[in-house]
């Protein structure tokens, strides 16, 4: 096993996917010395995260793609694939506006003696509801 130093994380983490488990392949290192390693080192949690954050950007961008329609140099999407990704960005990012999969609670714990859960439904009009 090898140690992990700031530019060796570095370097891994430009051509990686930013995941633990390819980061750990890449430096020769155990999954755990990895989270270990990232624990213990704040700047480079916070590098992590940036990769993580710009992944997520490009999965967007992959999946706003496959709304359109004709892209000139890209092949048309099928409806399949269009009806799709729209049923995901609908349920991901118009929780607003109602599109929800499933009933989300918020809890807070307030210590033994104080369990406060609130359930919030939003209605397709944007209206709320708390009980």
């Amino acid at each position: 096993m090898t140690k992990i130093t700031k530019k060796t994380f570095k370097e891994a983490l430009e051509n990686s996917y930013g995941t633990n488990v390819d980061l750990s392949r890449r430096l020769h290192v155990t999954e755990g010395a990895m989270t270990q390693y990232i624990k213990r080192n704040p700047d480079m949690k916070k590098l992590l995260d940036e990769k993580r954050l710009s992944n997520v950007g490009r999965a967007e961008n992959e999946i706003f793609s496959q709304l359109e329609f004709h892209g000139g140099d890209k092949p048309e999407a099928s409806a399949n694939i269009r009806q799709k990704a729209s049923q995901f960005i609908l349920t991901r990012l118009g929780k607003n506006k109602g599109w929800v999969e499933k009933t989300e609670q918020e809890v807070e714990h307030k210590g033994i003696e104080q369990l406060k859960v609130i359930i919030e439904r939003v209605e397709p009009d944007g209206s709320k509801t708390t009980t």
